[in-house]
């Protein structure tokens, strides 16, 4: 029986990794015997190719999910469907449809799902909810009471609603450590599908590289403020991008990529601890998870390392404008501008 795999994230879990080895090895893949295909309605970039099947399951549009699976498994092969939407289906069984029709078109079922220490996975979260186009512009402390209050980093939680609907069998749980090689994810994926990995290195380039966590505060209260003024997430974003592609490395003050300090990142962890330990008994055979945090040498608070930023890129704008003779190339000066060449 032909197996389509399932690889529904987690968010933050080297999908867009993974999922760049899929689409640009796909003729690679097909010689293997496995397929990786866009459907050709499917107007999403960059989530992989089950984005929109995803999202036809969150609305519980079955009719429409139906119609694009049956495009994918039309082949009778063995297929990959990735999207870290689909791990959203846990909620309220809105992946047994889908289930239910990959069984009706002969397929047996198969999910792989990624997962990070749950500080780490937080931590690069944040950066994503400040660097994106939404409206966010809240604290990580906001952010990390939401995420817990939801369940959000109760794994155990969430991969036993997973396992009550596609069954503990059919699931592959693969767990993210700093020090595993930077092809891990990929190797480790080519290995469940039974693909052996080609020889030699596979020529991963880094994705998704996130910019120090003092930058990302600092972008933060620049959004704030973009947002008070009227603009939108969508429109911010361009100008955040822009701000944080030019890192003042002079501003740089110690544990430069760590938001959490050492306290709060242990309380932390002390939190998750049961889950953690259920996860290993019930999804890995008993194996711990994950690898404890290493010391931190000092710890420089968050917002002393934003403020830092904030004034040498203030200080490098006032010293290199003049106002009476250049152009304003502040944010929202370009935003200005931009929005001029628009009307």
């Amino acid at each position: 029986m032909p197996i389509v795999t399932f690889h529904i994230g987690m968010p933050k879990c080297a999908t867009t990794t993974v999922q760049s080895f899929l689409a640009e090895g796909a003729a690679w893949l097909a010689a293997q015997g496995q397929v990786y295909e866009h459907h050709p309605e499917d107007r999403t970039r960059n989530q992989g190719n089950a984005a929109q099947l995803a999202a036809f399951g969150v609305a519980q549009d079955s009719a429409r999910m139906a119609a694009h699976l049956g495009y994918f498994l039309r082949s009778g092969r063995d297929v990959v469907l990735s999207s870290e939407v689909l791990f959203d289906l846990w909620r309220q069984d809105r992946f047994v449809p889908l289930r239910d029709a990959v069984q009706r078109l002969g397929y047996e079922l198969r999910v792989v799902v990624y997962l990070k220490r749950q500080d780490l996975w937080i931590e690069s979260d944040f950066k994503q909810h400040v660097k994106g186009r939404s409206d966010w512009a809240g604290s990580f402390e906001h952010l990390l009471e939401r995420r817990l209050s939801r369940g959000t980093l109760d794994y155990h939680r969430l991969l036993g609603a997973w396992a009550a609907q596609v069954g503990r069998e059919a699931m592959t749980v693969v767990p993210l450590n700093p020090s595993q090689p930077q092809d891990f994810a990929v190797r480790r994926f080519l290995e469940i599908i039974g693909v052996a990995p080609p020889e030699g290195a596979l020529g991963l380039a880094p994705q998704n590289v996130s910019p120090p966590a003092a930058m990302i505060e600092a972008a933060r209260h620049i959004k704030a403020a973009l947002l008070a003024r009227g603009l939108s997430g969508p429109e911010i974003a361009p100008l955040l991008a822009q701000f944080m592609a030019q890192v003042p490395e002079r501003a740089q003050t110690g544990a430069a990529q760590e938001i959490l300090s050492p306290e709060a990142r242990r309380d932390l962890l002390e939190r998750c601890a049961a889950s953690n330990a259920a996860l290993a008994q019930e999804f890995l055979a008993g194996q711990v998870p994950f690898e404890p945090p290493e010391p931190v040498g000092a710890w420089v608070p968050l917002s002393e390392r934003a403020v830092a930023i904030l004034a040498e890129r203030v200080s490098q704008e006032m010293l290199g404008s003049a106002p009476e003779a250049k152009p304003d190339s502040s944010l929202i000066g370009r935003w200005r501008a931009a929005r001029r060449g628009k009307t």
